[in-house]
């Protein structure tokens, strides 16, 4: 009687055990039991899971496939979104990624495609890119960032004539560059780009060149003591 008692205590453990792992088994094929969930909770776990096929929302799936994409860096991947701006997204991440150019022409969103040649550009200090992108300012923002990682000063007549003093003032200063100044319009901008220079220099000598004697006397100032 005992023998028949401990074999069925037995048998039960095992099928006790079988189930579990059964389950065990169910909950991890379904991605930490994403099935369980509802809604918001159920897409966010598949979200995560990256099981985008199985997201309800649109947009959540969307997103989902980008990151699939940024992934593998496929482009490919991306023509499986079917919102326009979030697919212009994934093209621009993936342009990034991959460092090619050629996709941000494929682009139809303007803003992704602006912001795909700006950031083309400025990571490989391609200034032929930056006249691709319509938008005015970024545009401007773009010629400069390449204008001062390179000290490139042709790239200052691209932009208007603030932009332009300022970019050749910068490079000036950055090139130690005294006769670059004369290149800015404003002569309250080209006596203080030479000052400028004369700073980083540490060259006394050149506070004689100075027109205007407010400036030869800041000039010499900065000098006294050292």
């Amino acid at each position: 009687m005992a023998k028949i008692k401990l074999l069925i205590t037995t048998l039960i453990i095992l099928s006790f055990l079988l189930t579990s792992c059964n389950l065990t088994q169910k909950f991890k094929t379904d991605n930490n039991g994403c099935a369980e969930l509802k809604d918001a909770a159920k897409d966010n776990c598949y979200l995560e899971a990256r099981k985008c096929s199985k997201i309800q929302n649109e947009l959540t799936r969307d997103t989902c496939v980008v990151e699939l994409a940024k992934i593998k860096k496929e482009l490919a991947v991306c023509n499986l979104i079917v919102t326009e701006k979030v697919k212009a997204n994934c093209q621009e991440q993936i342009a990034e990624l991959t460092n090619t150019q050629s996709i941000c022409n494929e682009i139809k969103d303007r803003y992704w495609e602006d912001n795909c040649q700006f950031h083309l550009a400025v990571n490989n200090n391609k200034s032929v890119y930056c006249s691709l992108i319509k938008n005015d300012q970024q545009r401007a923002d773009c010629f400069i960032e390449i204008a001062f990682a390179t000290n490139d000063q042709l790239l200052c007549e691209f932009l208007d004539a603030e932009g332009r003093d300022k970019c050749f003032f910068k490079i000036a200063a950055q090139t130690k560059n005294f006769e670059l100044c004369n290149e800015i319009k404003s002569p309250l901008g080209i006596e203080s780009c030479k000052l400028k220079v004369i700073k980083v220099t540490n060259d006394k000598s050149k506070c004689e060149s100075f027109k205007s004697k407010d400036f030869k006397d800041l000039c010499l100032e900065y000098f006294v003591g050292k």
